[in-house]
């Protein structure tokens, strides 16, 4: 029992599973809360759409009505520009970034070209690949 515990592979293999039974357990709580989250508007649709039966049977003039479908339309209109708005900032601010992060690295100064000489002479092929050679290897031919 005792080299049972004492074997790494072992312990790696316990540890895997415990992690996977607890990582399902994770999956299934967020998948019940995005099926709580989606269940939410659902019953909000059914109650807005018994307003609109209840505003059809009752029948308004026909003035109100077109001022409200009017007002309806102009309120959608201007949540639809906040919104336009809104994705306009986020998508600049995106830009914005990207061009900050070229410029960032692309900013070449004596200092980094001379480091990058250096690095390349030190991570080049070893010298096995390019041999030194001697007078000794020009006098045997």
């Amino acid at each position: 029992m005792e080299d049972i515990l004492t074997n790494p592979l072992v312990i790696a293999v316990i540890i895997g599973i415990i992690s996977t039974i607890f990582g399902k357990v994770k999956k299934e709580e967020e998948k019940n809360n995005q099926n709580q989250k989606r269940k939410k508007p659902q019953t909000m649709k059914p109650a807005s759409v018994q307003n609109k039966q209840s505003a059809k049977e009752t029948p308004a003039p026909i003035p109100n009505r077109l001022e409200q479908m009017r007002q309806e339309a102009e309120e959608r209109r201007k949540e639809t520009e906040r919104n336009l708005k809104g994705l306009e900032r986020d998508l600049t601010a995106a830009k914005n970034k990207a061009v900050y992060t070229k410029q960032k690295l692309l900013q070449v100064n004596k200092d980094t070209v001379v480091q990058g000489i250096v690095l390349g002479e030190v991570f080049g092929p070893p010298r096995a690949k390019k041999p030194h050679h001697t007078m000794r290897a020009a006098r045997k031919n």
